[in-house]
């Protein structure tokens, strides 16, 4: 399971690496002292499991689970049991009091693999639905709407739809979906967020469509099962409106400027 470490504290942070290091079932993917520098690393890297210290001074481990993909198994580290009702309301699979044994590691090891392993073999993605024309959705199989968490996660997912089978840099991306931000990096930080959210959506509906970095970009990939208006249009070799009239009617009920 590809796992990462997030705690403040750097002899413990070393500690528990250490730890998952020995563990054969676990594959160490990173350590993480800052949580906002673990959550740039989560944008571009999906993992399994996170050990996630409670208590932090930029951002308590309680919001950062927040943040996280339902598919990805918590285990809340902390020196403290009053936060344990609070990290269960999260789903968290496990809870471990400080300070953490090689033992602790090794008898968790067959509840998050029995999860892990439930995961994988009722995993199924719906079809889907994306419509672009005339009016901007997206619909799940059971006739669900998705409901994006901010416009402009609803945003960066029209325009890597726009940009189909294309990867979009990460810098044009914050240029275009950020241009009152004279701030590059601060910008980028906030695409970091948004892909951040945009997965977790999509795994939240279990759609068929994954955002993918590639190098210093990002490009959506859409499973056949999910069909796109849009993109049925380009495939079409007898288009069956003009390329004008697809302009007026694309994404017209949002104020896009890109396209």
């Amino acid at each position: 399971m590809r796992t990462i470490l997030i705690e403040d504290e750097h002899h413990i942070l070393r500690m528990m690496e250490r730890l998952v290091q020995s563990e054969p079932n676990l594959k160490w993917m990173g350590s993480f002292h800052d949580p906002l520098q673990a959550l740039e690393f989560l944008a571009d890297q999906e993992v399994d499991l996170v050990f996630l210290d409670i208590e932090m001074p930029q951002m308590t481990g309680i919001d950062l689970a927040k943040r996280l993909p339902t598919t990805t198994q918590v285990v809340f580290t902390t020196a403290h049991s009053q936060y344990a009702v609070e990290a269960f309301d999260l789903q968290a699979t496990h809870y471990l009091l400080k300070p953490i044994t090689e033992q602790m590691i090794h008898d968790l090891i067959p509840r998050v693999s029995k999860r892990y392993k439930e995961t994988l073999s009722t995993e199924r993605h719906r079809t889907c639905t994306i419509q672009c024309l005339d009016h901007f959705s997206v619909q799940t199989q059971d006739g669900d709407l998705v409901k994006w968490p901010t416009q402009k996660t609803e945003e960066l997912f029209a325009y890597l739809i726009f940009h189909r089978n294309q990867v979009v840099n990460k810098w044009l991306i914050a240029e275009t979906l950020y241009p009152e931000i004279d701030e590059p990096q601060r910008a980028l930080h906030n695409v970091y967020n948004l892909v951040y959210r945009l997965k977790k959506t999509l795994a939240e509906y279990d759609l068929s469509i994954s955002v993918q970095t590639i190098n210093n970009g990002y490009s959506l990939h859409l499973d056949d099962a999910c069909a796109c208006d849009y993109h049925d249009w380009l495939d079409a070799k007898r288009k069956p409106f003009s390329q004008t009239e697809l302009n007026a009617r694309l994404f017209v009920d949002k104020d896009y400027t890109w396209h």
